[in-house]
């Protein structure tokens, strides 16, 4: 039997070969598989936690942003509004003085350019700030992955978003400034006797955010947003040094640019639009107790309050409302402390700007690329 055995395994050796070739090659390659398949499942686990650490530290450092913007906007807009007071003008033409109509032509600017400098100083903060804390961010996590390389320390991280003080203080200040001459040159001309109609309005606004792009002497706004960051401070640390010429790199880029553009357009409509309402209330009589321009002179007497019959519908576009009349209506929309309406435009613009859907994209944009340096 044993003979028998070995002649039938000499016979078929040939097929015992090639069959523990064929498994055993099979069995080679299964474990090959398998190896290669346990590496890629655990590559893509560490993928898949380092995607959501990373997640978990943008919207981290997301809420930081909305806080820190929400905080400055807020210390910016009374910073504005106590340089630009008119609530002491119109307390003294509650008096009727007898220089009431020089009080007037100062309230006239005054209220065009409050309106016009928070416009553009929050949407110019705004910017500033999402760019600062999603670089610092960026580099943050970056310094969490790579611990032994670390360039952000806590020192390091506090000098430079104090940077963006300065725009709070003396960059508002230098605004003022610009704004203001700026809104003389299209305000000032303009009869407070003169019948305003919206497009009037808007036009006013338009004009001014047109001058102000083609202002050859202190530069647009917007584009000159690192002036407002970094003019005056002396920069020492060589590290703060690379951040903040990467700063000014992405400020300085066109699609920043466009961007603020576009939320400072987009803030002027909403003013516009508040605006607006003020003309669909035009079918209200005006009594003594409110402003009234007279043939000959202005008398106030108080402030003026324009009601609506929410029955009736007026054609905002055809209204006429005397100059005069509307200033106060406008200033009452910016002034936190007299607006009567639920949001006052201050407030509106702060969470308009703080949801705009492109200034966080770029945000997000700017915290991937400095992230993964």
């Amino acid at each position: 039997m044993l003979a028998s055995v070995k002649d039938f395994l000499r016979r078929h050796k040939r097929k015992f070969i090639v069959t523990g070739a064929v498994f055993g090659g099979l069995y080679l390659l299964t474990s090959y598989a398998q190896k290669k398949l346990r590496e890629w499942q655990e590559k893509e686990a560490k993928r898949f936690f380092e995607m959501t650490r990373k997640k978990q530290h943008f919207e981290s450092t997301e809420r930081t942003c909305n806080q820190t913007i929400l905080s400055l906007s807020k210390i910016v807009t009374e910073s504005i509004l106590s340089v630009l007071n008119t609530e002491e003008i119109v307390q003294k033409l509650q008096e009727n003085p007898p220089n009431k109509l020089e009080l007037w032509e100062q309230l006239k600017i005054m209220i065009f350019t409050r309106i016009c400098v928070l416009v553009y100083a929050l949407s110019i903060l705004q910017v500033i700030l999402r760019v600062q804390l999603n670089i610092i961010g960026g580099y943050l996590y970056r310094d969490s992955v790579h611990e032994e390389d670390p360039l952000i320390d806590s020192n390091l991280q506090a000098k430079y978003l104090s940077l963006c003080h300065h725009f709070v203080g003396q960059g508002v200040e230098d605004l003022v400034k610009q704004i203001e001459t700026v809104v003389k040159k299209v305000v000032e001309p303009m009869s407070l006797k003169k019948k305003m109609t919206l497009q009037e309005v808007e036009q006013i606004f338009w004009s001014i955010q047109t001058i102000l792009c083609t202002d050859v002497s202190h530069g647009d706004p917007v584009k000159n947003m690192v002036h407002y960051l970094l003019s005056h401070t002396e920069i020492n640390d060589g590290k703060l040094d690379t951040i903040v010429k990467e700063t000014m790199d992405v400020l300085e880029s066109e699609e920043v640019a466009s961007i603020a553009m576009s939320s400072v357009s987009r803030c002027f409509s909403s003013v516009i639009d508040e605006v607006a309402k003020l003309f669909a209330t035009k079918d209200t009589t005006v009594t003594k107790n409110h402003l009234e321009l007279n043939v000959s002179h202005v008398i106030t007497n108080g402030a003026l309050k324009l009601g609506a019959n929410p029955d009736s519908f007026v054609d905002v576009n055809k209204v006429e409302l005397y100059f005069v009349k509307l200033l106060p209506v406008i200033n009452e929309l910016v002034s936190k402390n007299m607006c009567k309406s639920n949001t006052n435009i201050p407030d509106m613009l702060i969470q308009q700007l703080t949801l705009n859907d492109k200034i966080k994209l770029l945000g997000a944009n700017i915290y991937e690329v400095f992230s993964s340096h």
